[in-house]
């Protein structure tokens, strides 16, 4: 288990409320900060506080995470994927696929036969970007 530092938990709560703001700029501000992430710990730590959240929170913290591409997330991204809450397994679906993250294949393959329509949908998209990418 990664250990979670002060500095993560502040990082989150800066996230969260910058979602939760009425100023739709400081919105997309956040949800850019999320697809800009660079510390797995603090994506993980970002996704366990989701349970708690409203839908609308959820959602754009999927936005931002559909957006990520730095290979050094994929662990964090592949944690996303065993998440309850469905949009979360769908972002980090598309994420590992648009990364063409070989060491996912094995989940997404299962995630092939998750219980939700666009999960299943995305993890067949995601690794069908990943053999693109290993026949070229």
């Amino acid at each position: 288990m990664m250990r979670k530092t002060r500095t993560d938990h502040d990082n989150v709560i800066h996230i969260l409320r910058g979602l939760k703001s009425d100023d739709w700029i400081k919105r997309q501000e956040a949800v850019s900060r999320i697809s800009h992430i660079k510390d797995a710990d603090l994506l993980i730590d970002l996704m366990c506080h989701l349970p708690h959240e409203k839908w609308y929170i959820r959602e754009m913290v999927a936005a931002g995470i559909r957006s990520i591409t730095n290979p050094d997330l994929a662990v964090s991204l592949m944690y996303g994927l065993m998440s309850e809450d469905v949009c979360i397994r769908n972002a980090c679906a598309r994420a590992l696929g648009v990364m063409r993250c070989t060491e996912a294949e094995d989940l997404l393959k299962k995630a092939v036969e998750d219980p939700d329509s666009r999960v299943r949908k995305t993890a067949r998209t995601s690794l069908d970007l990943i053999k693109e990418c290993s026949r070229s």
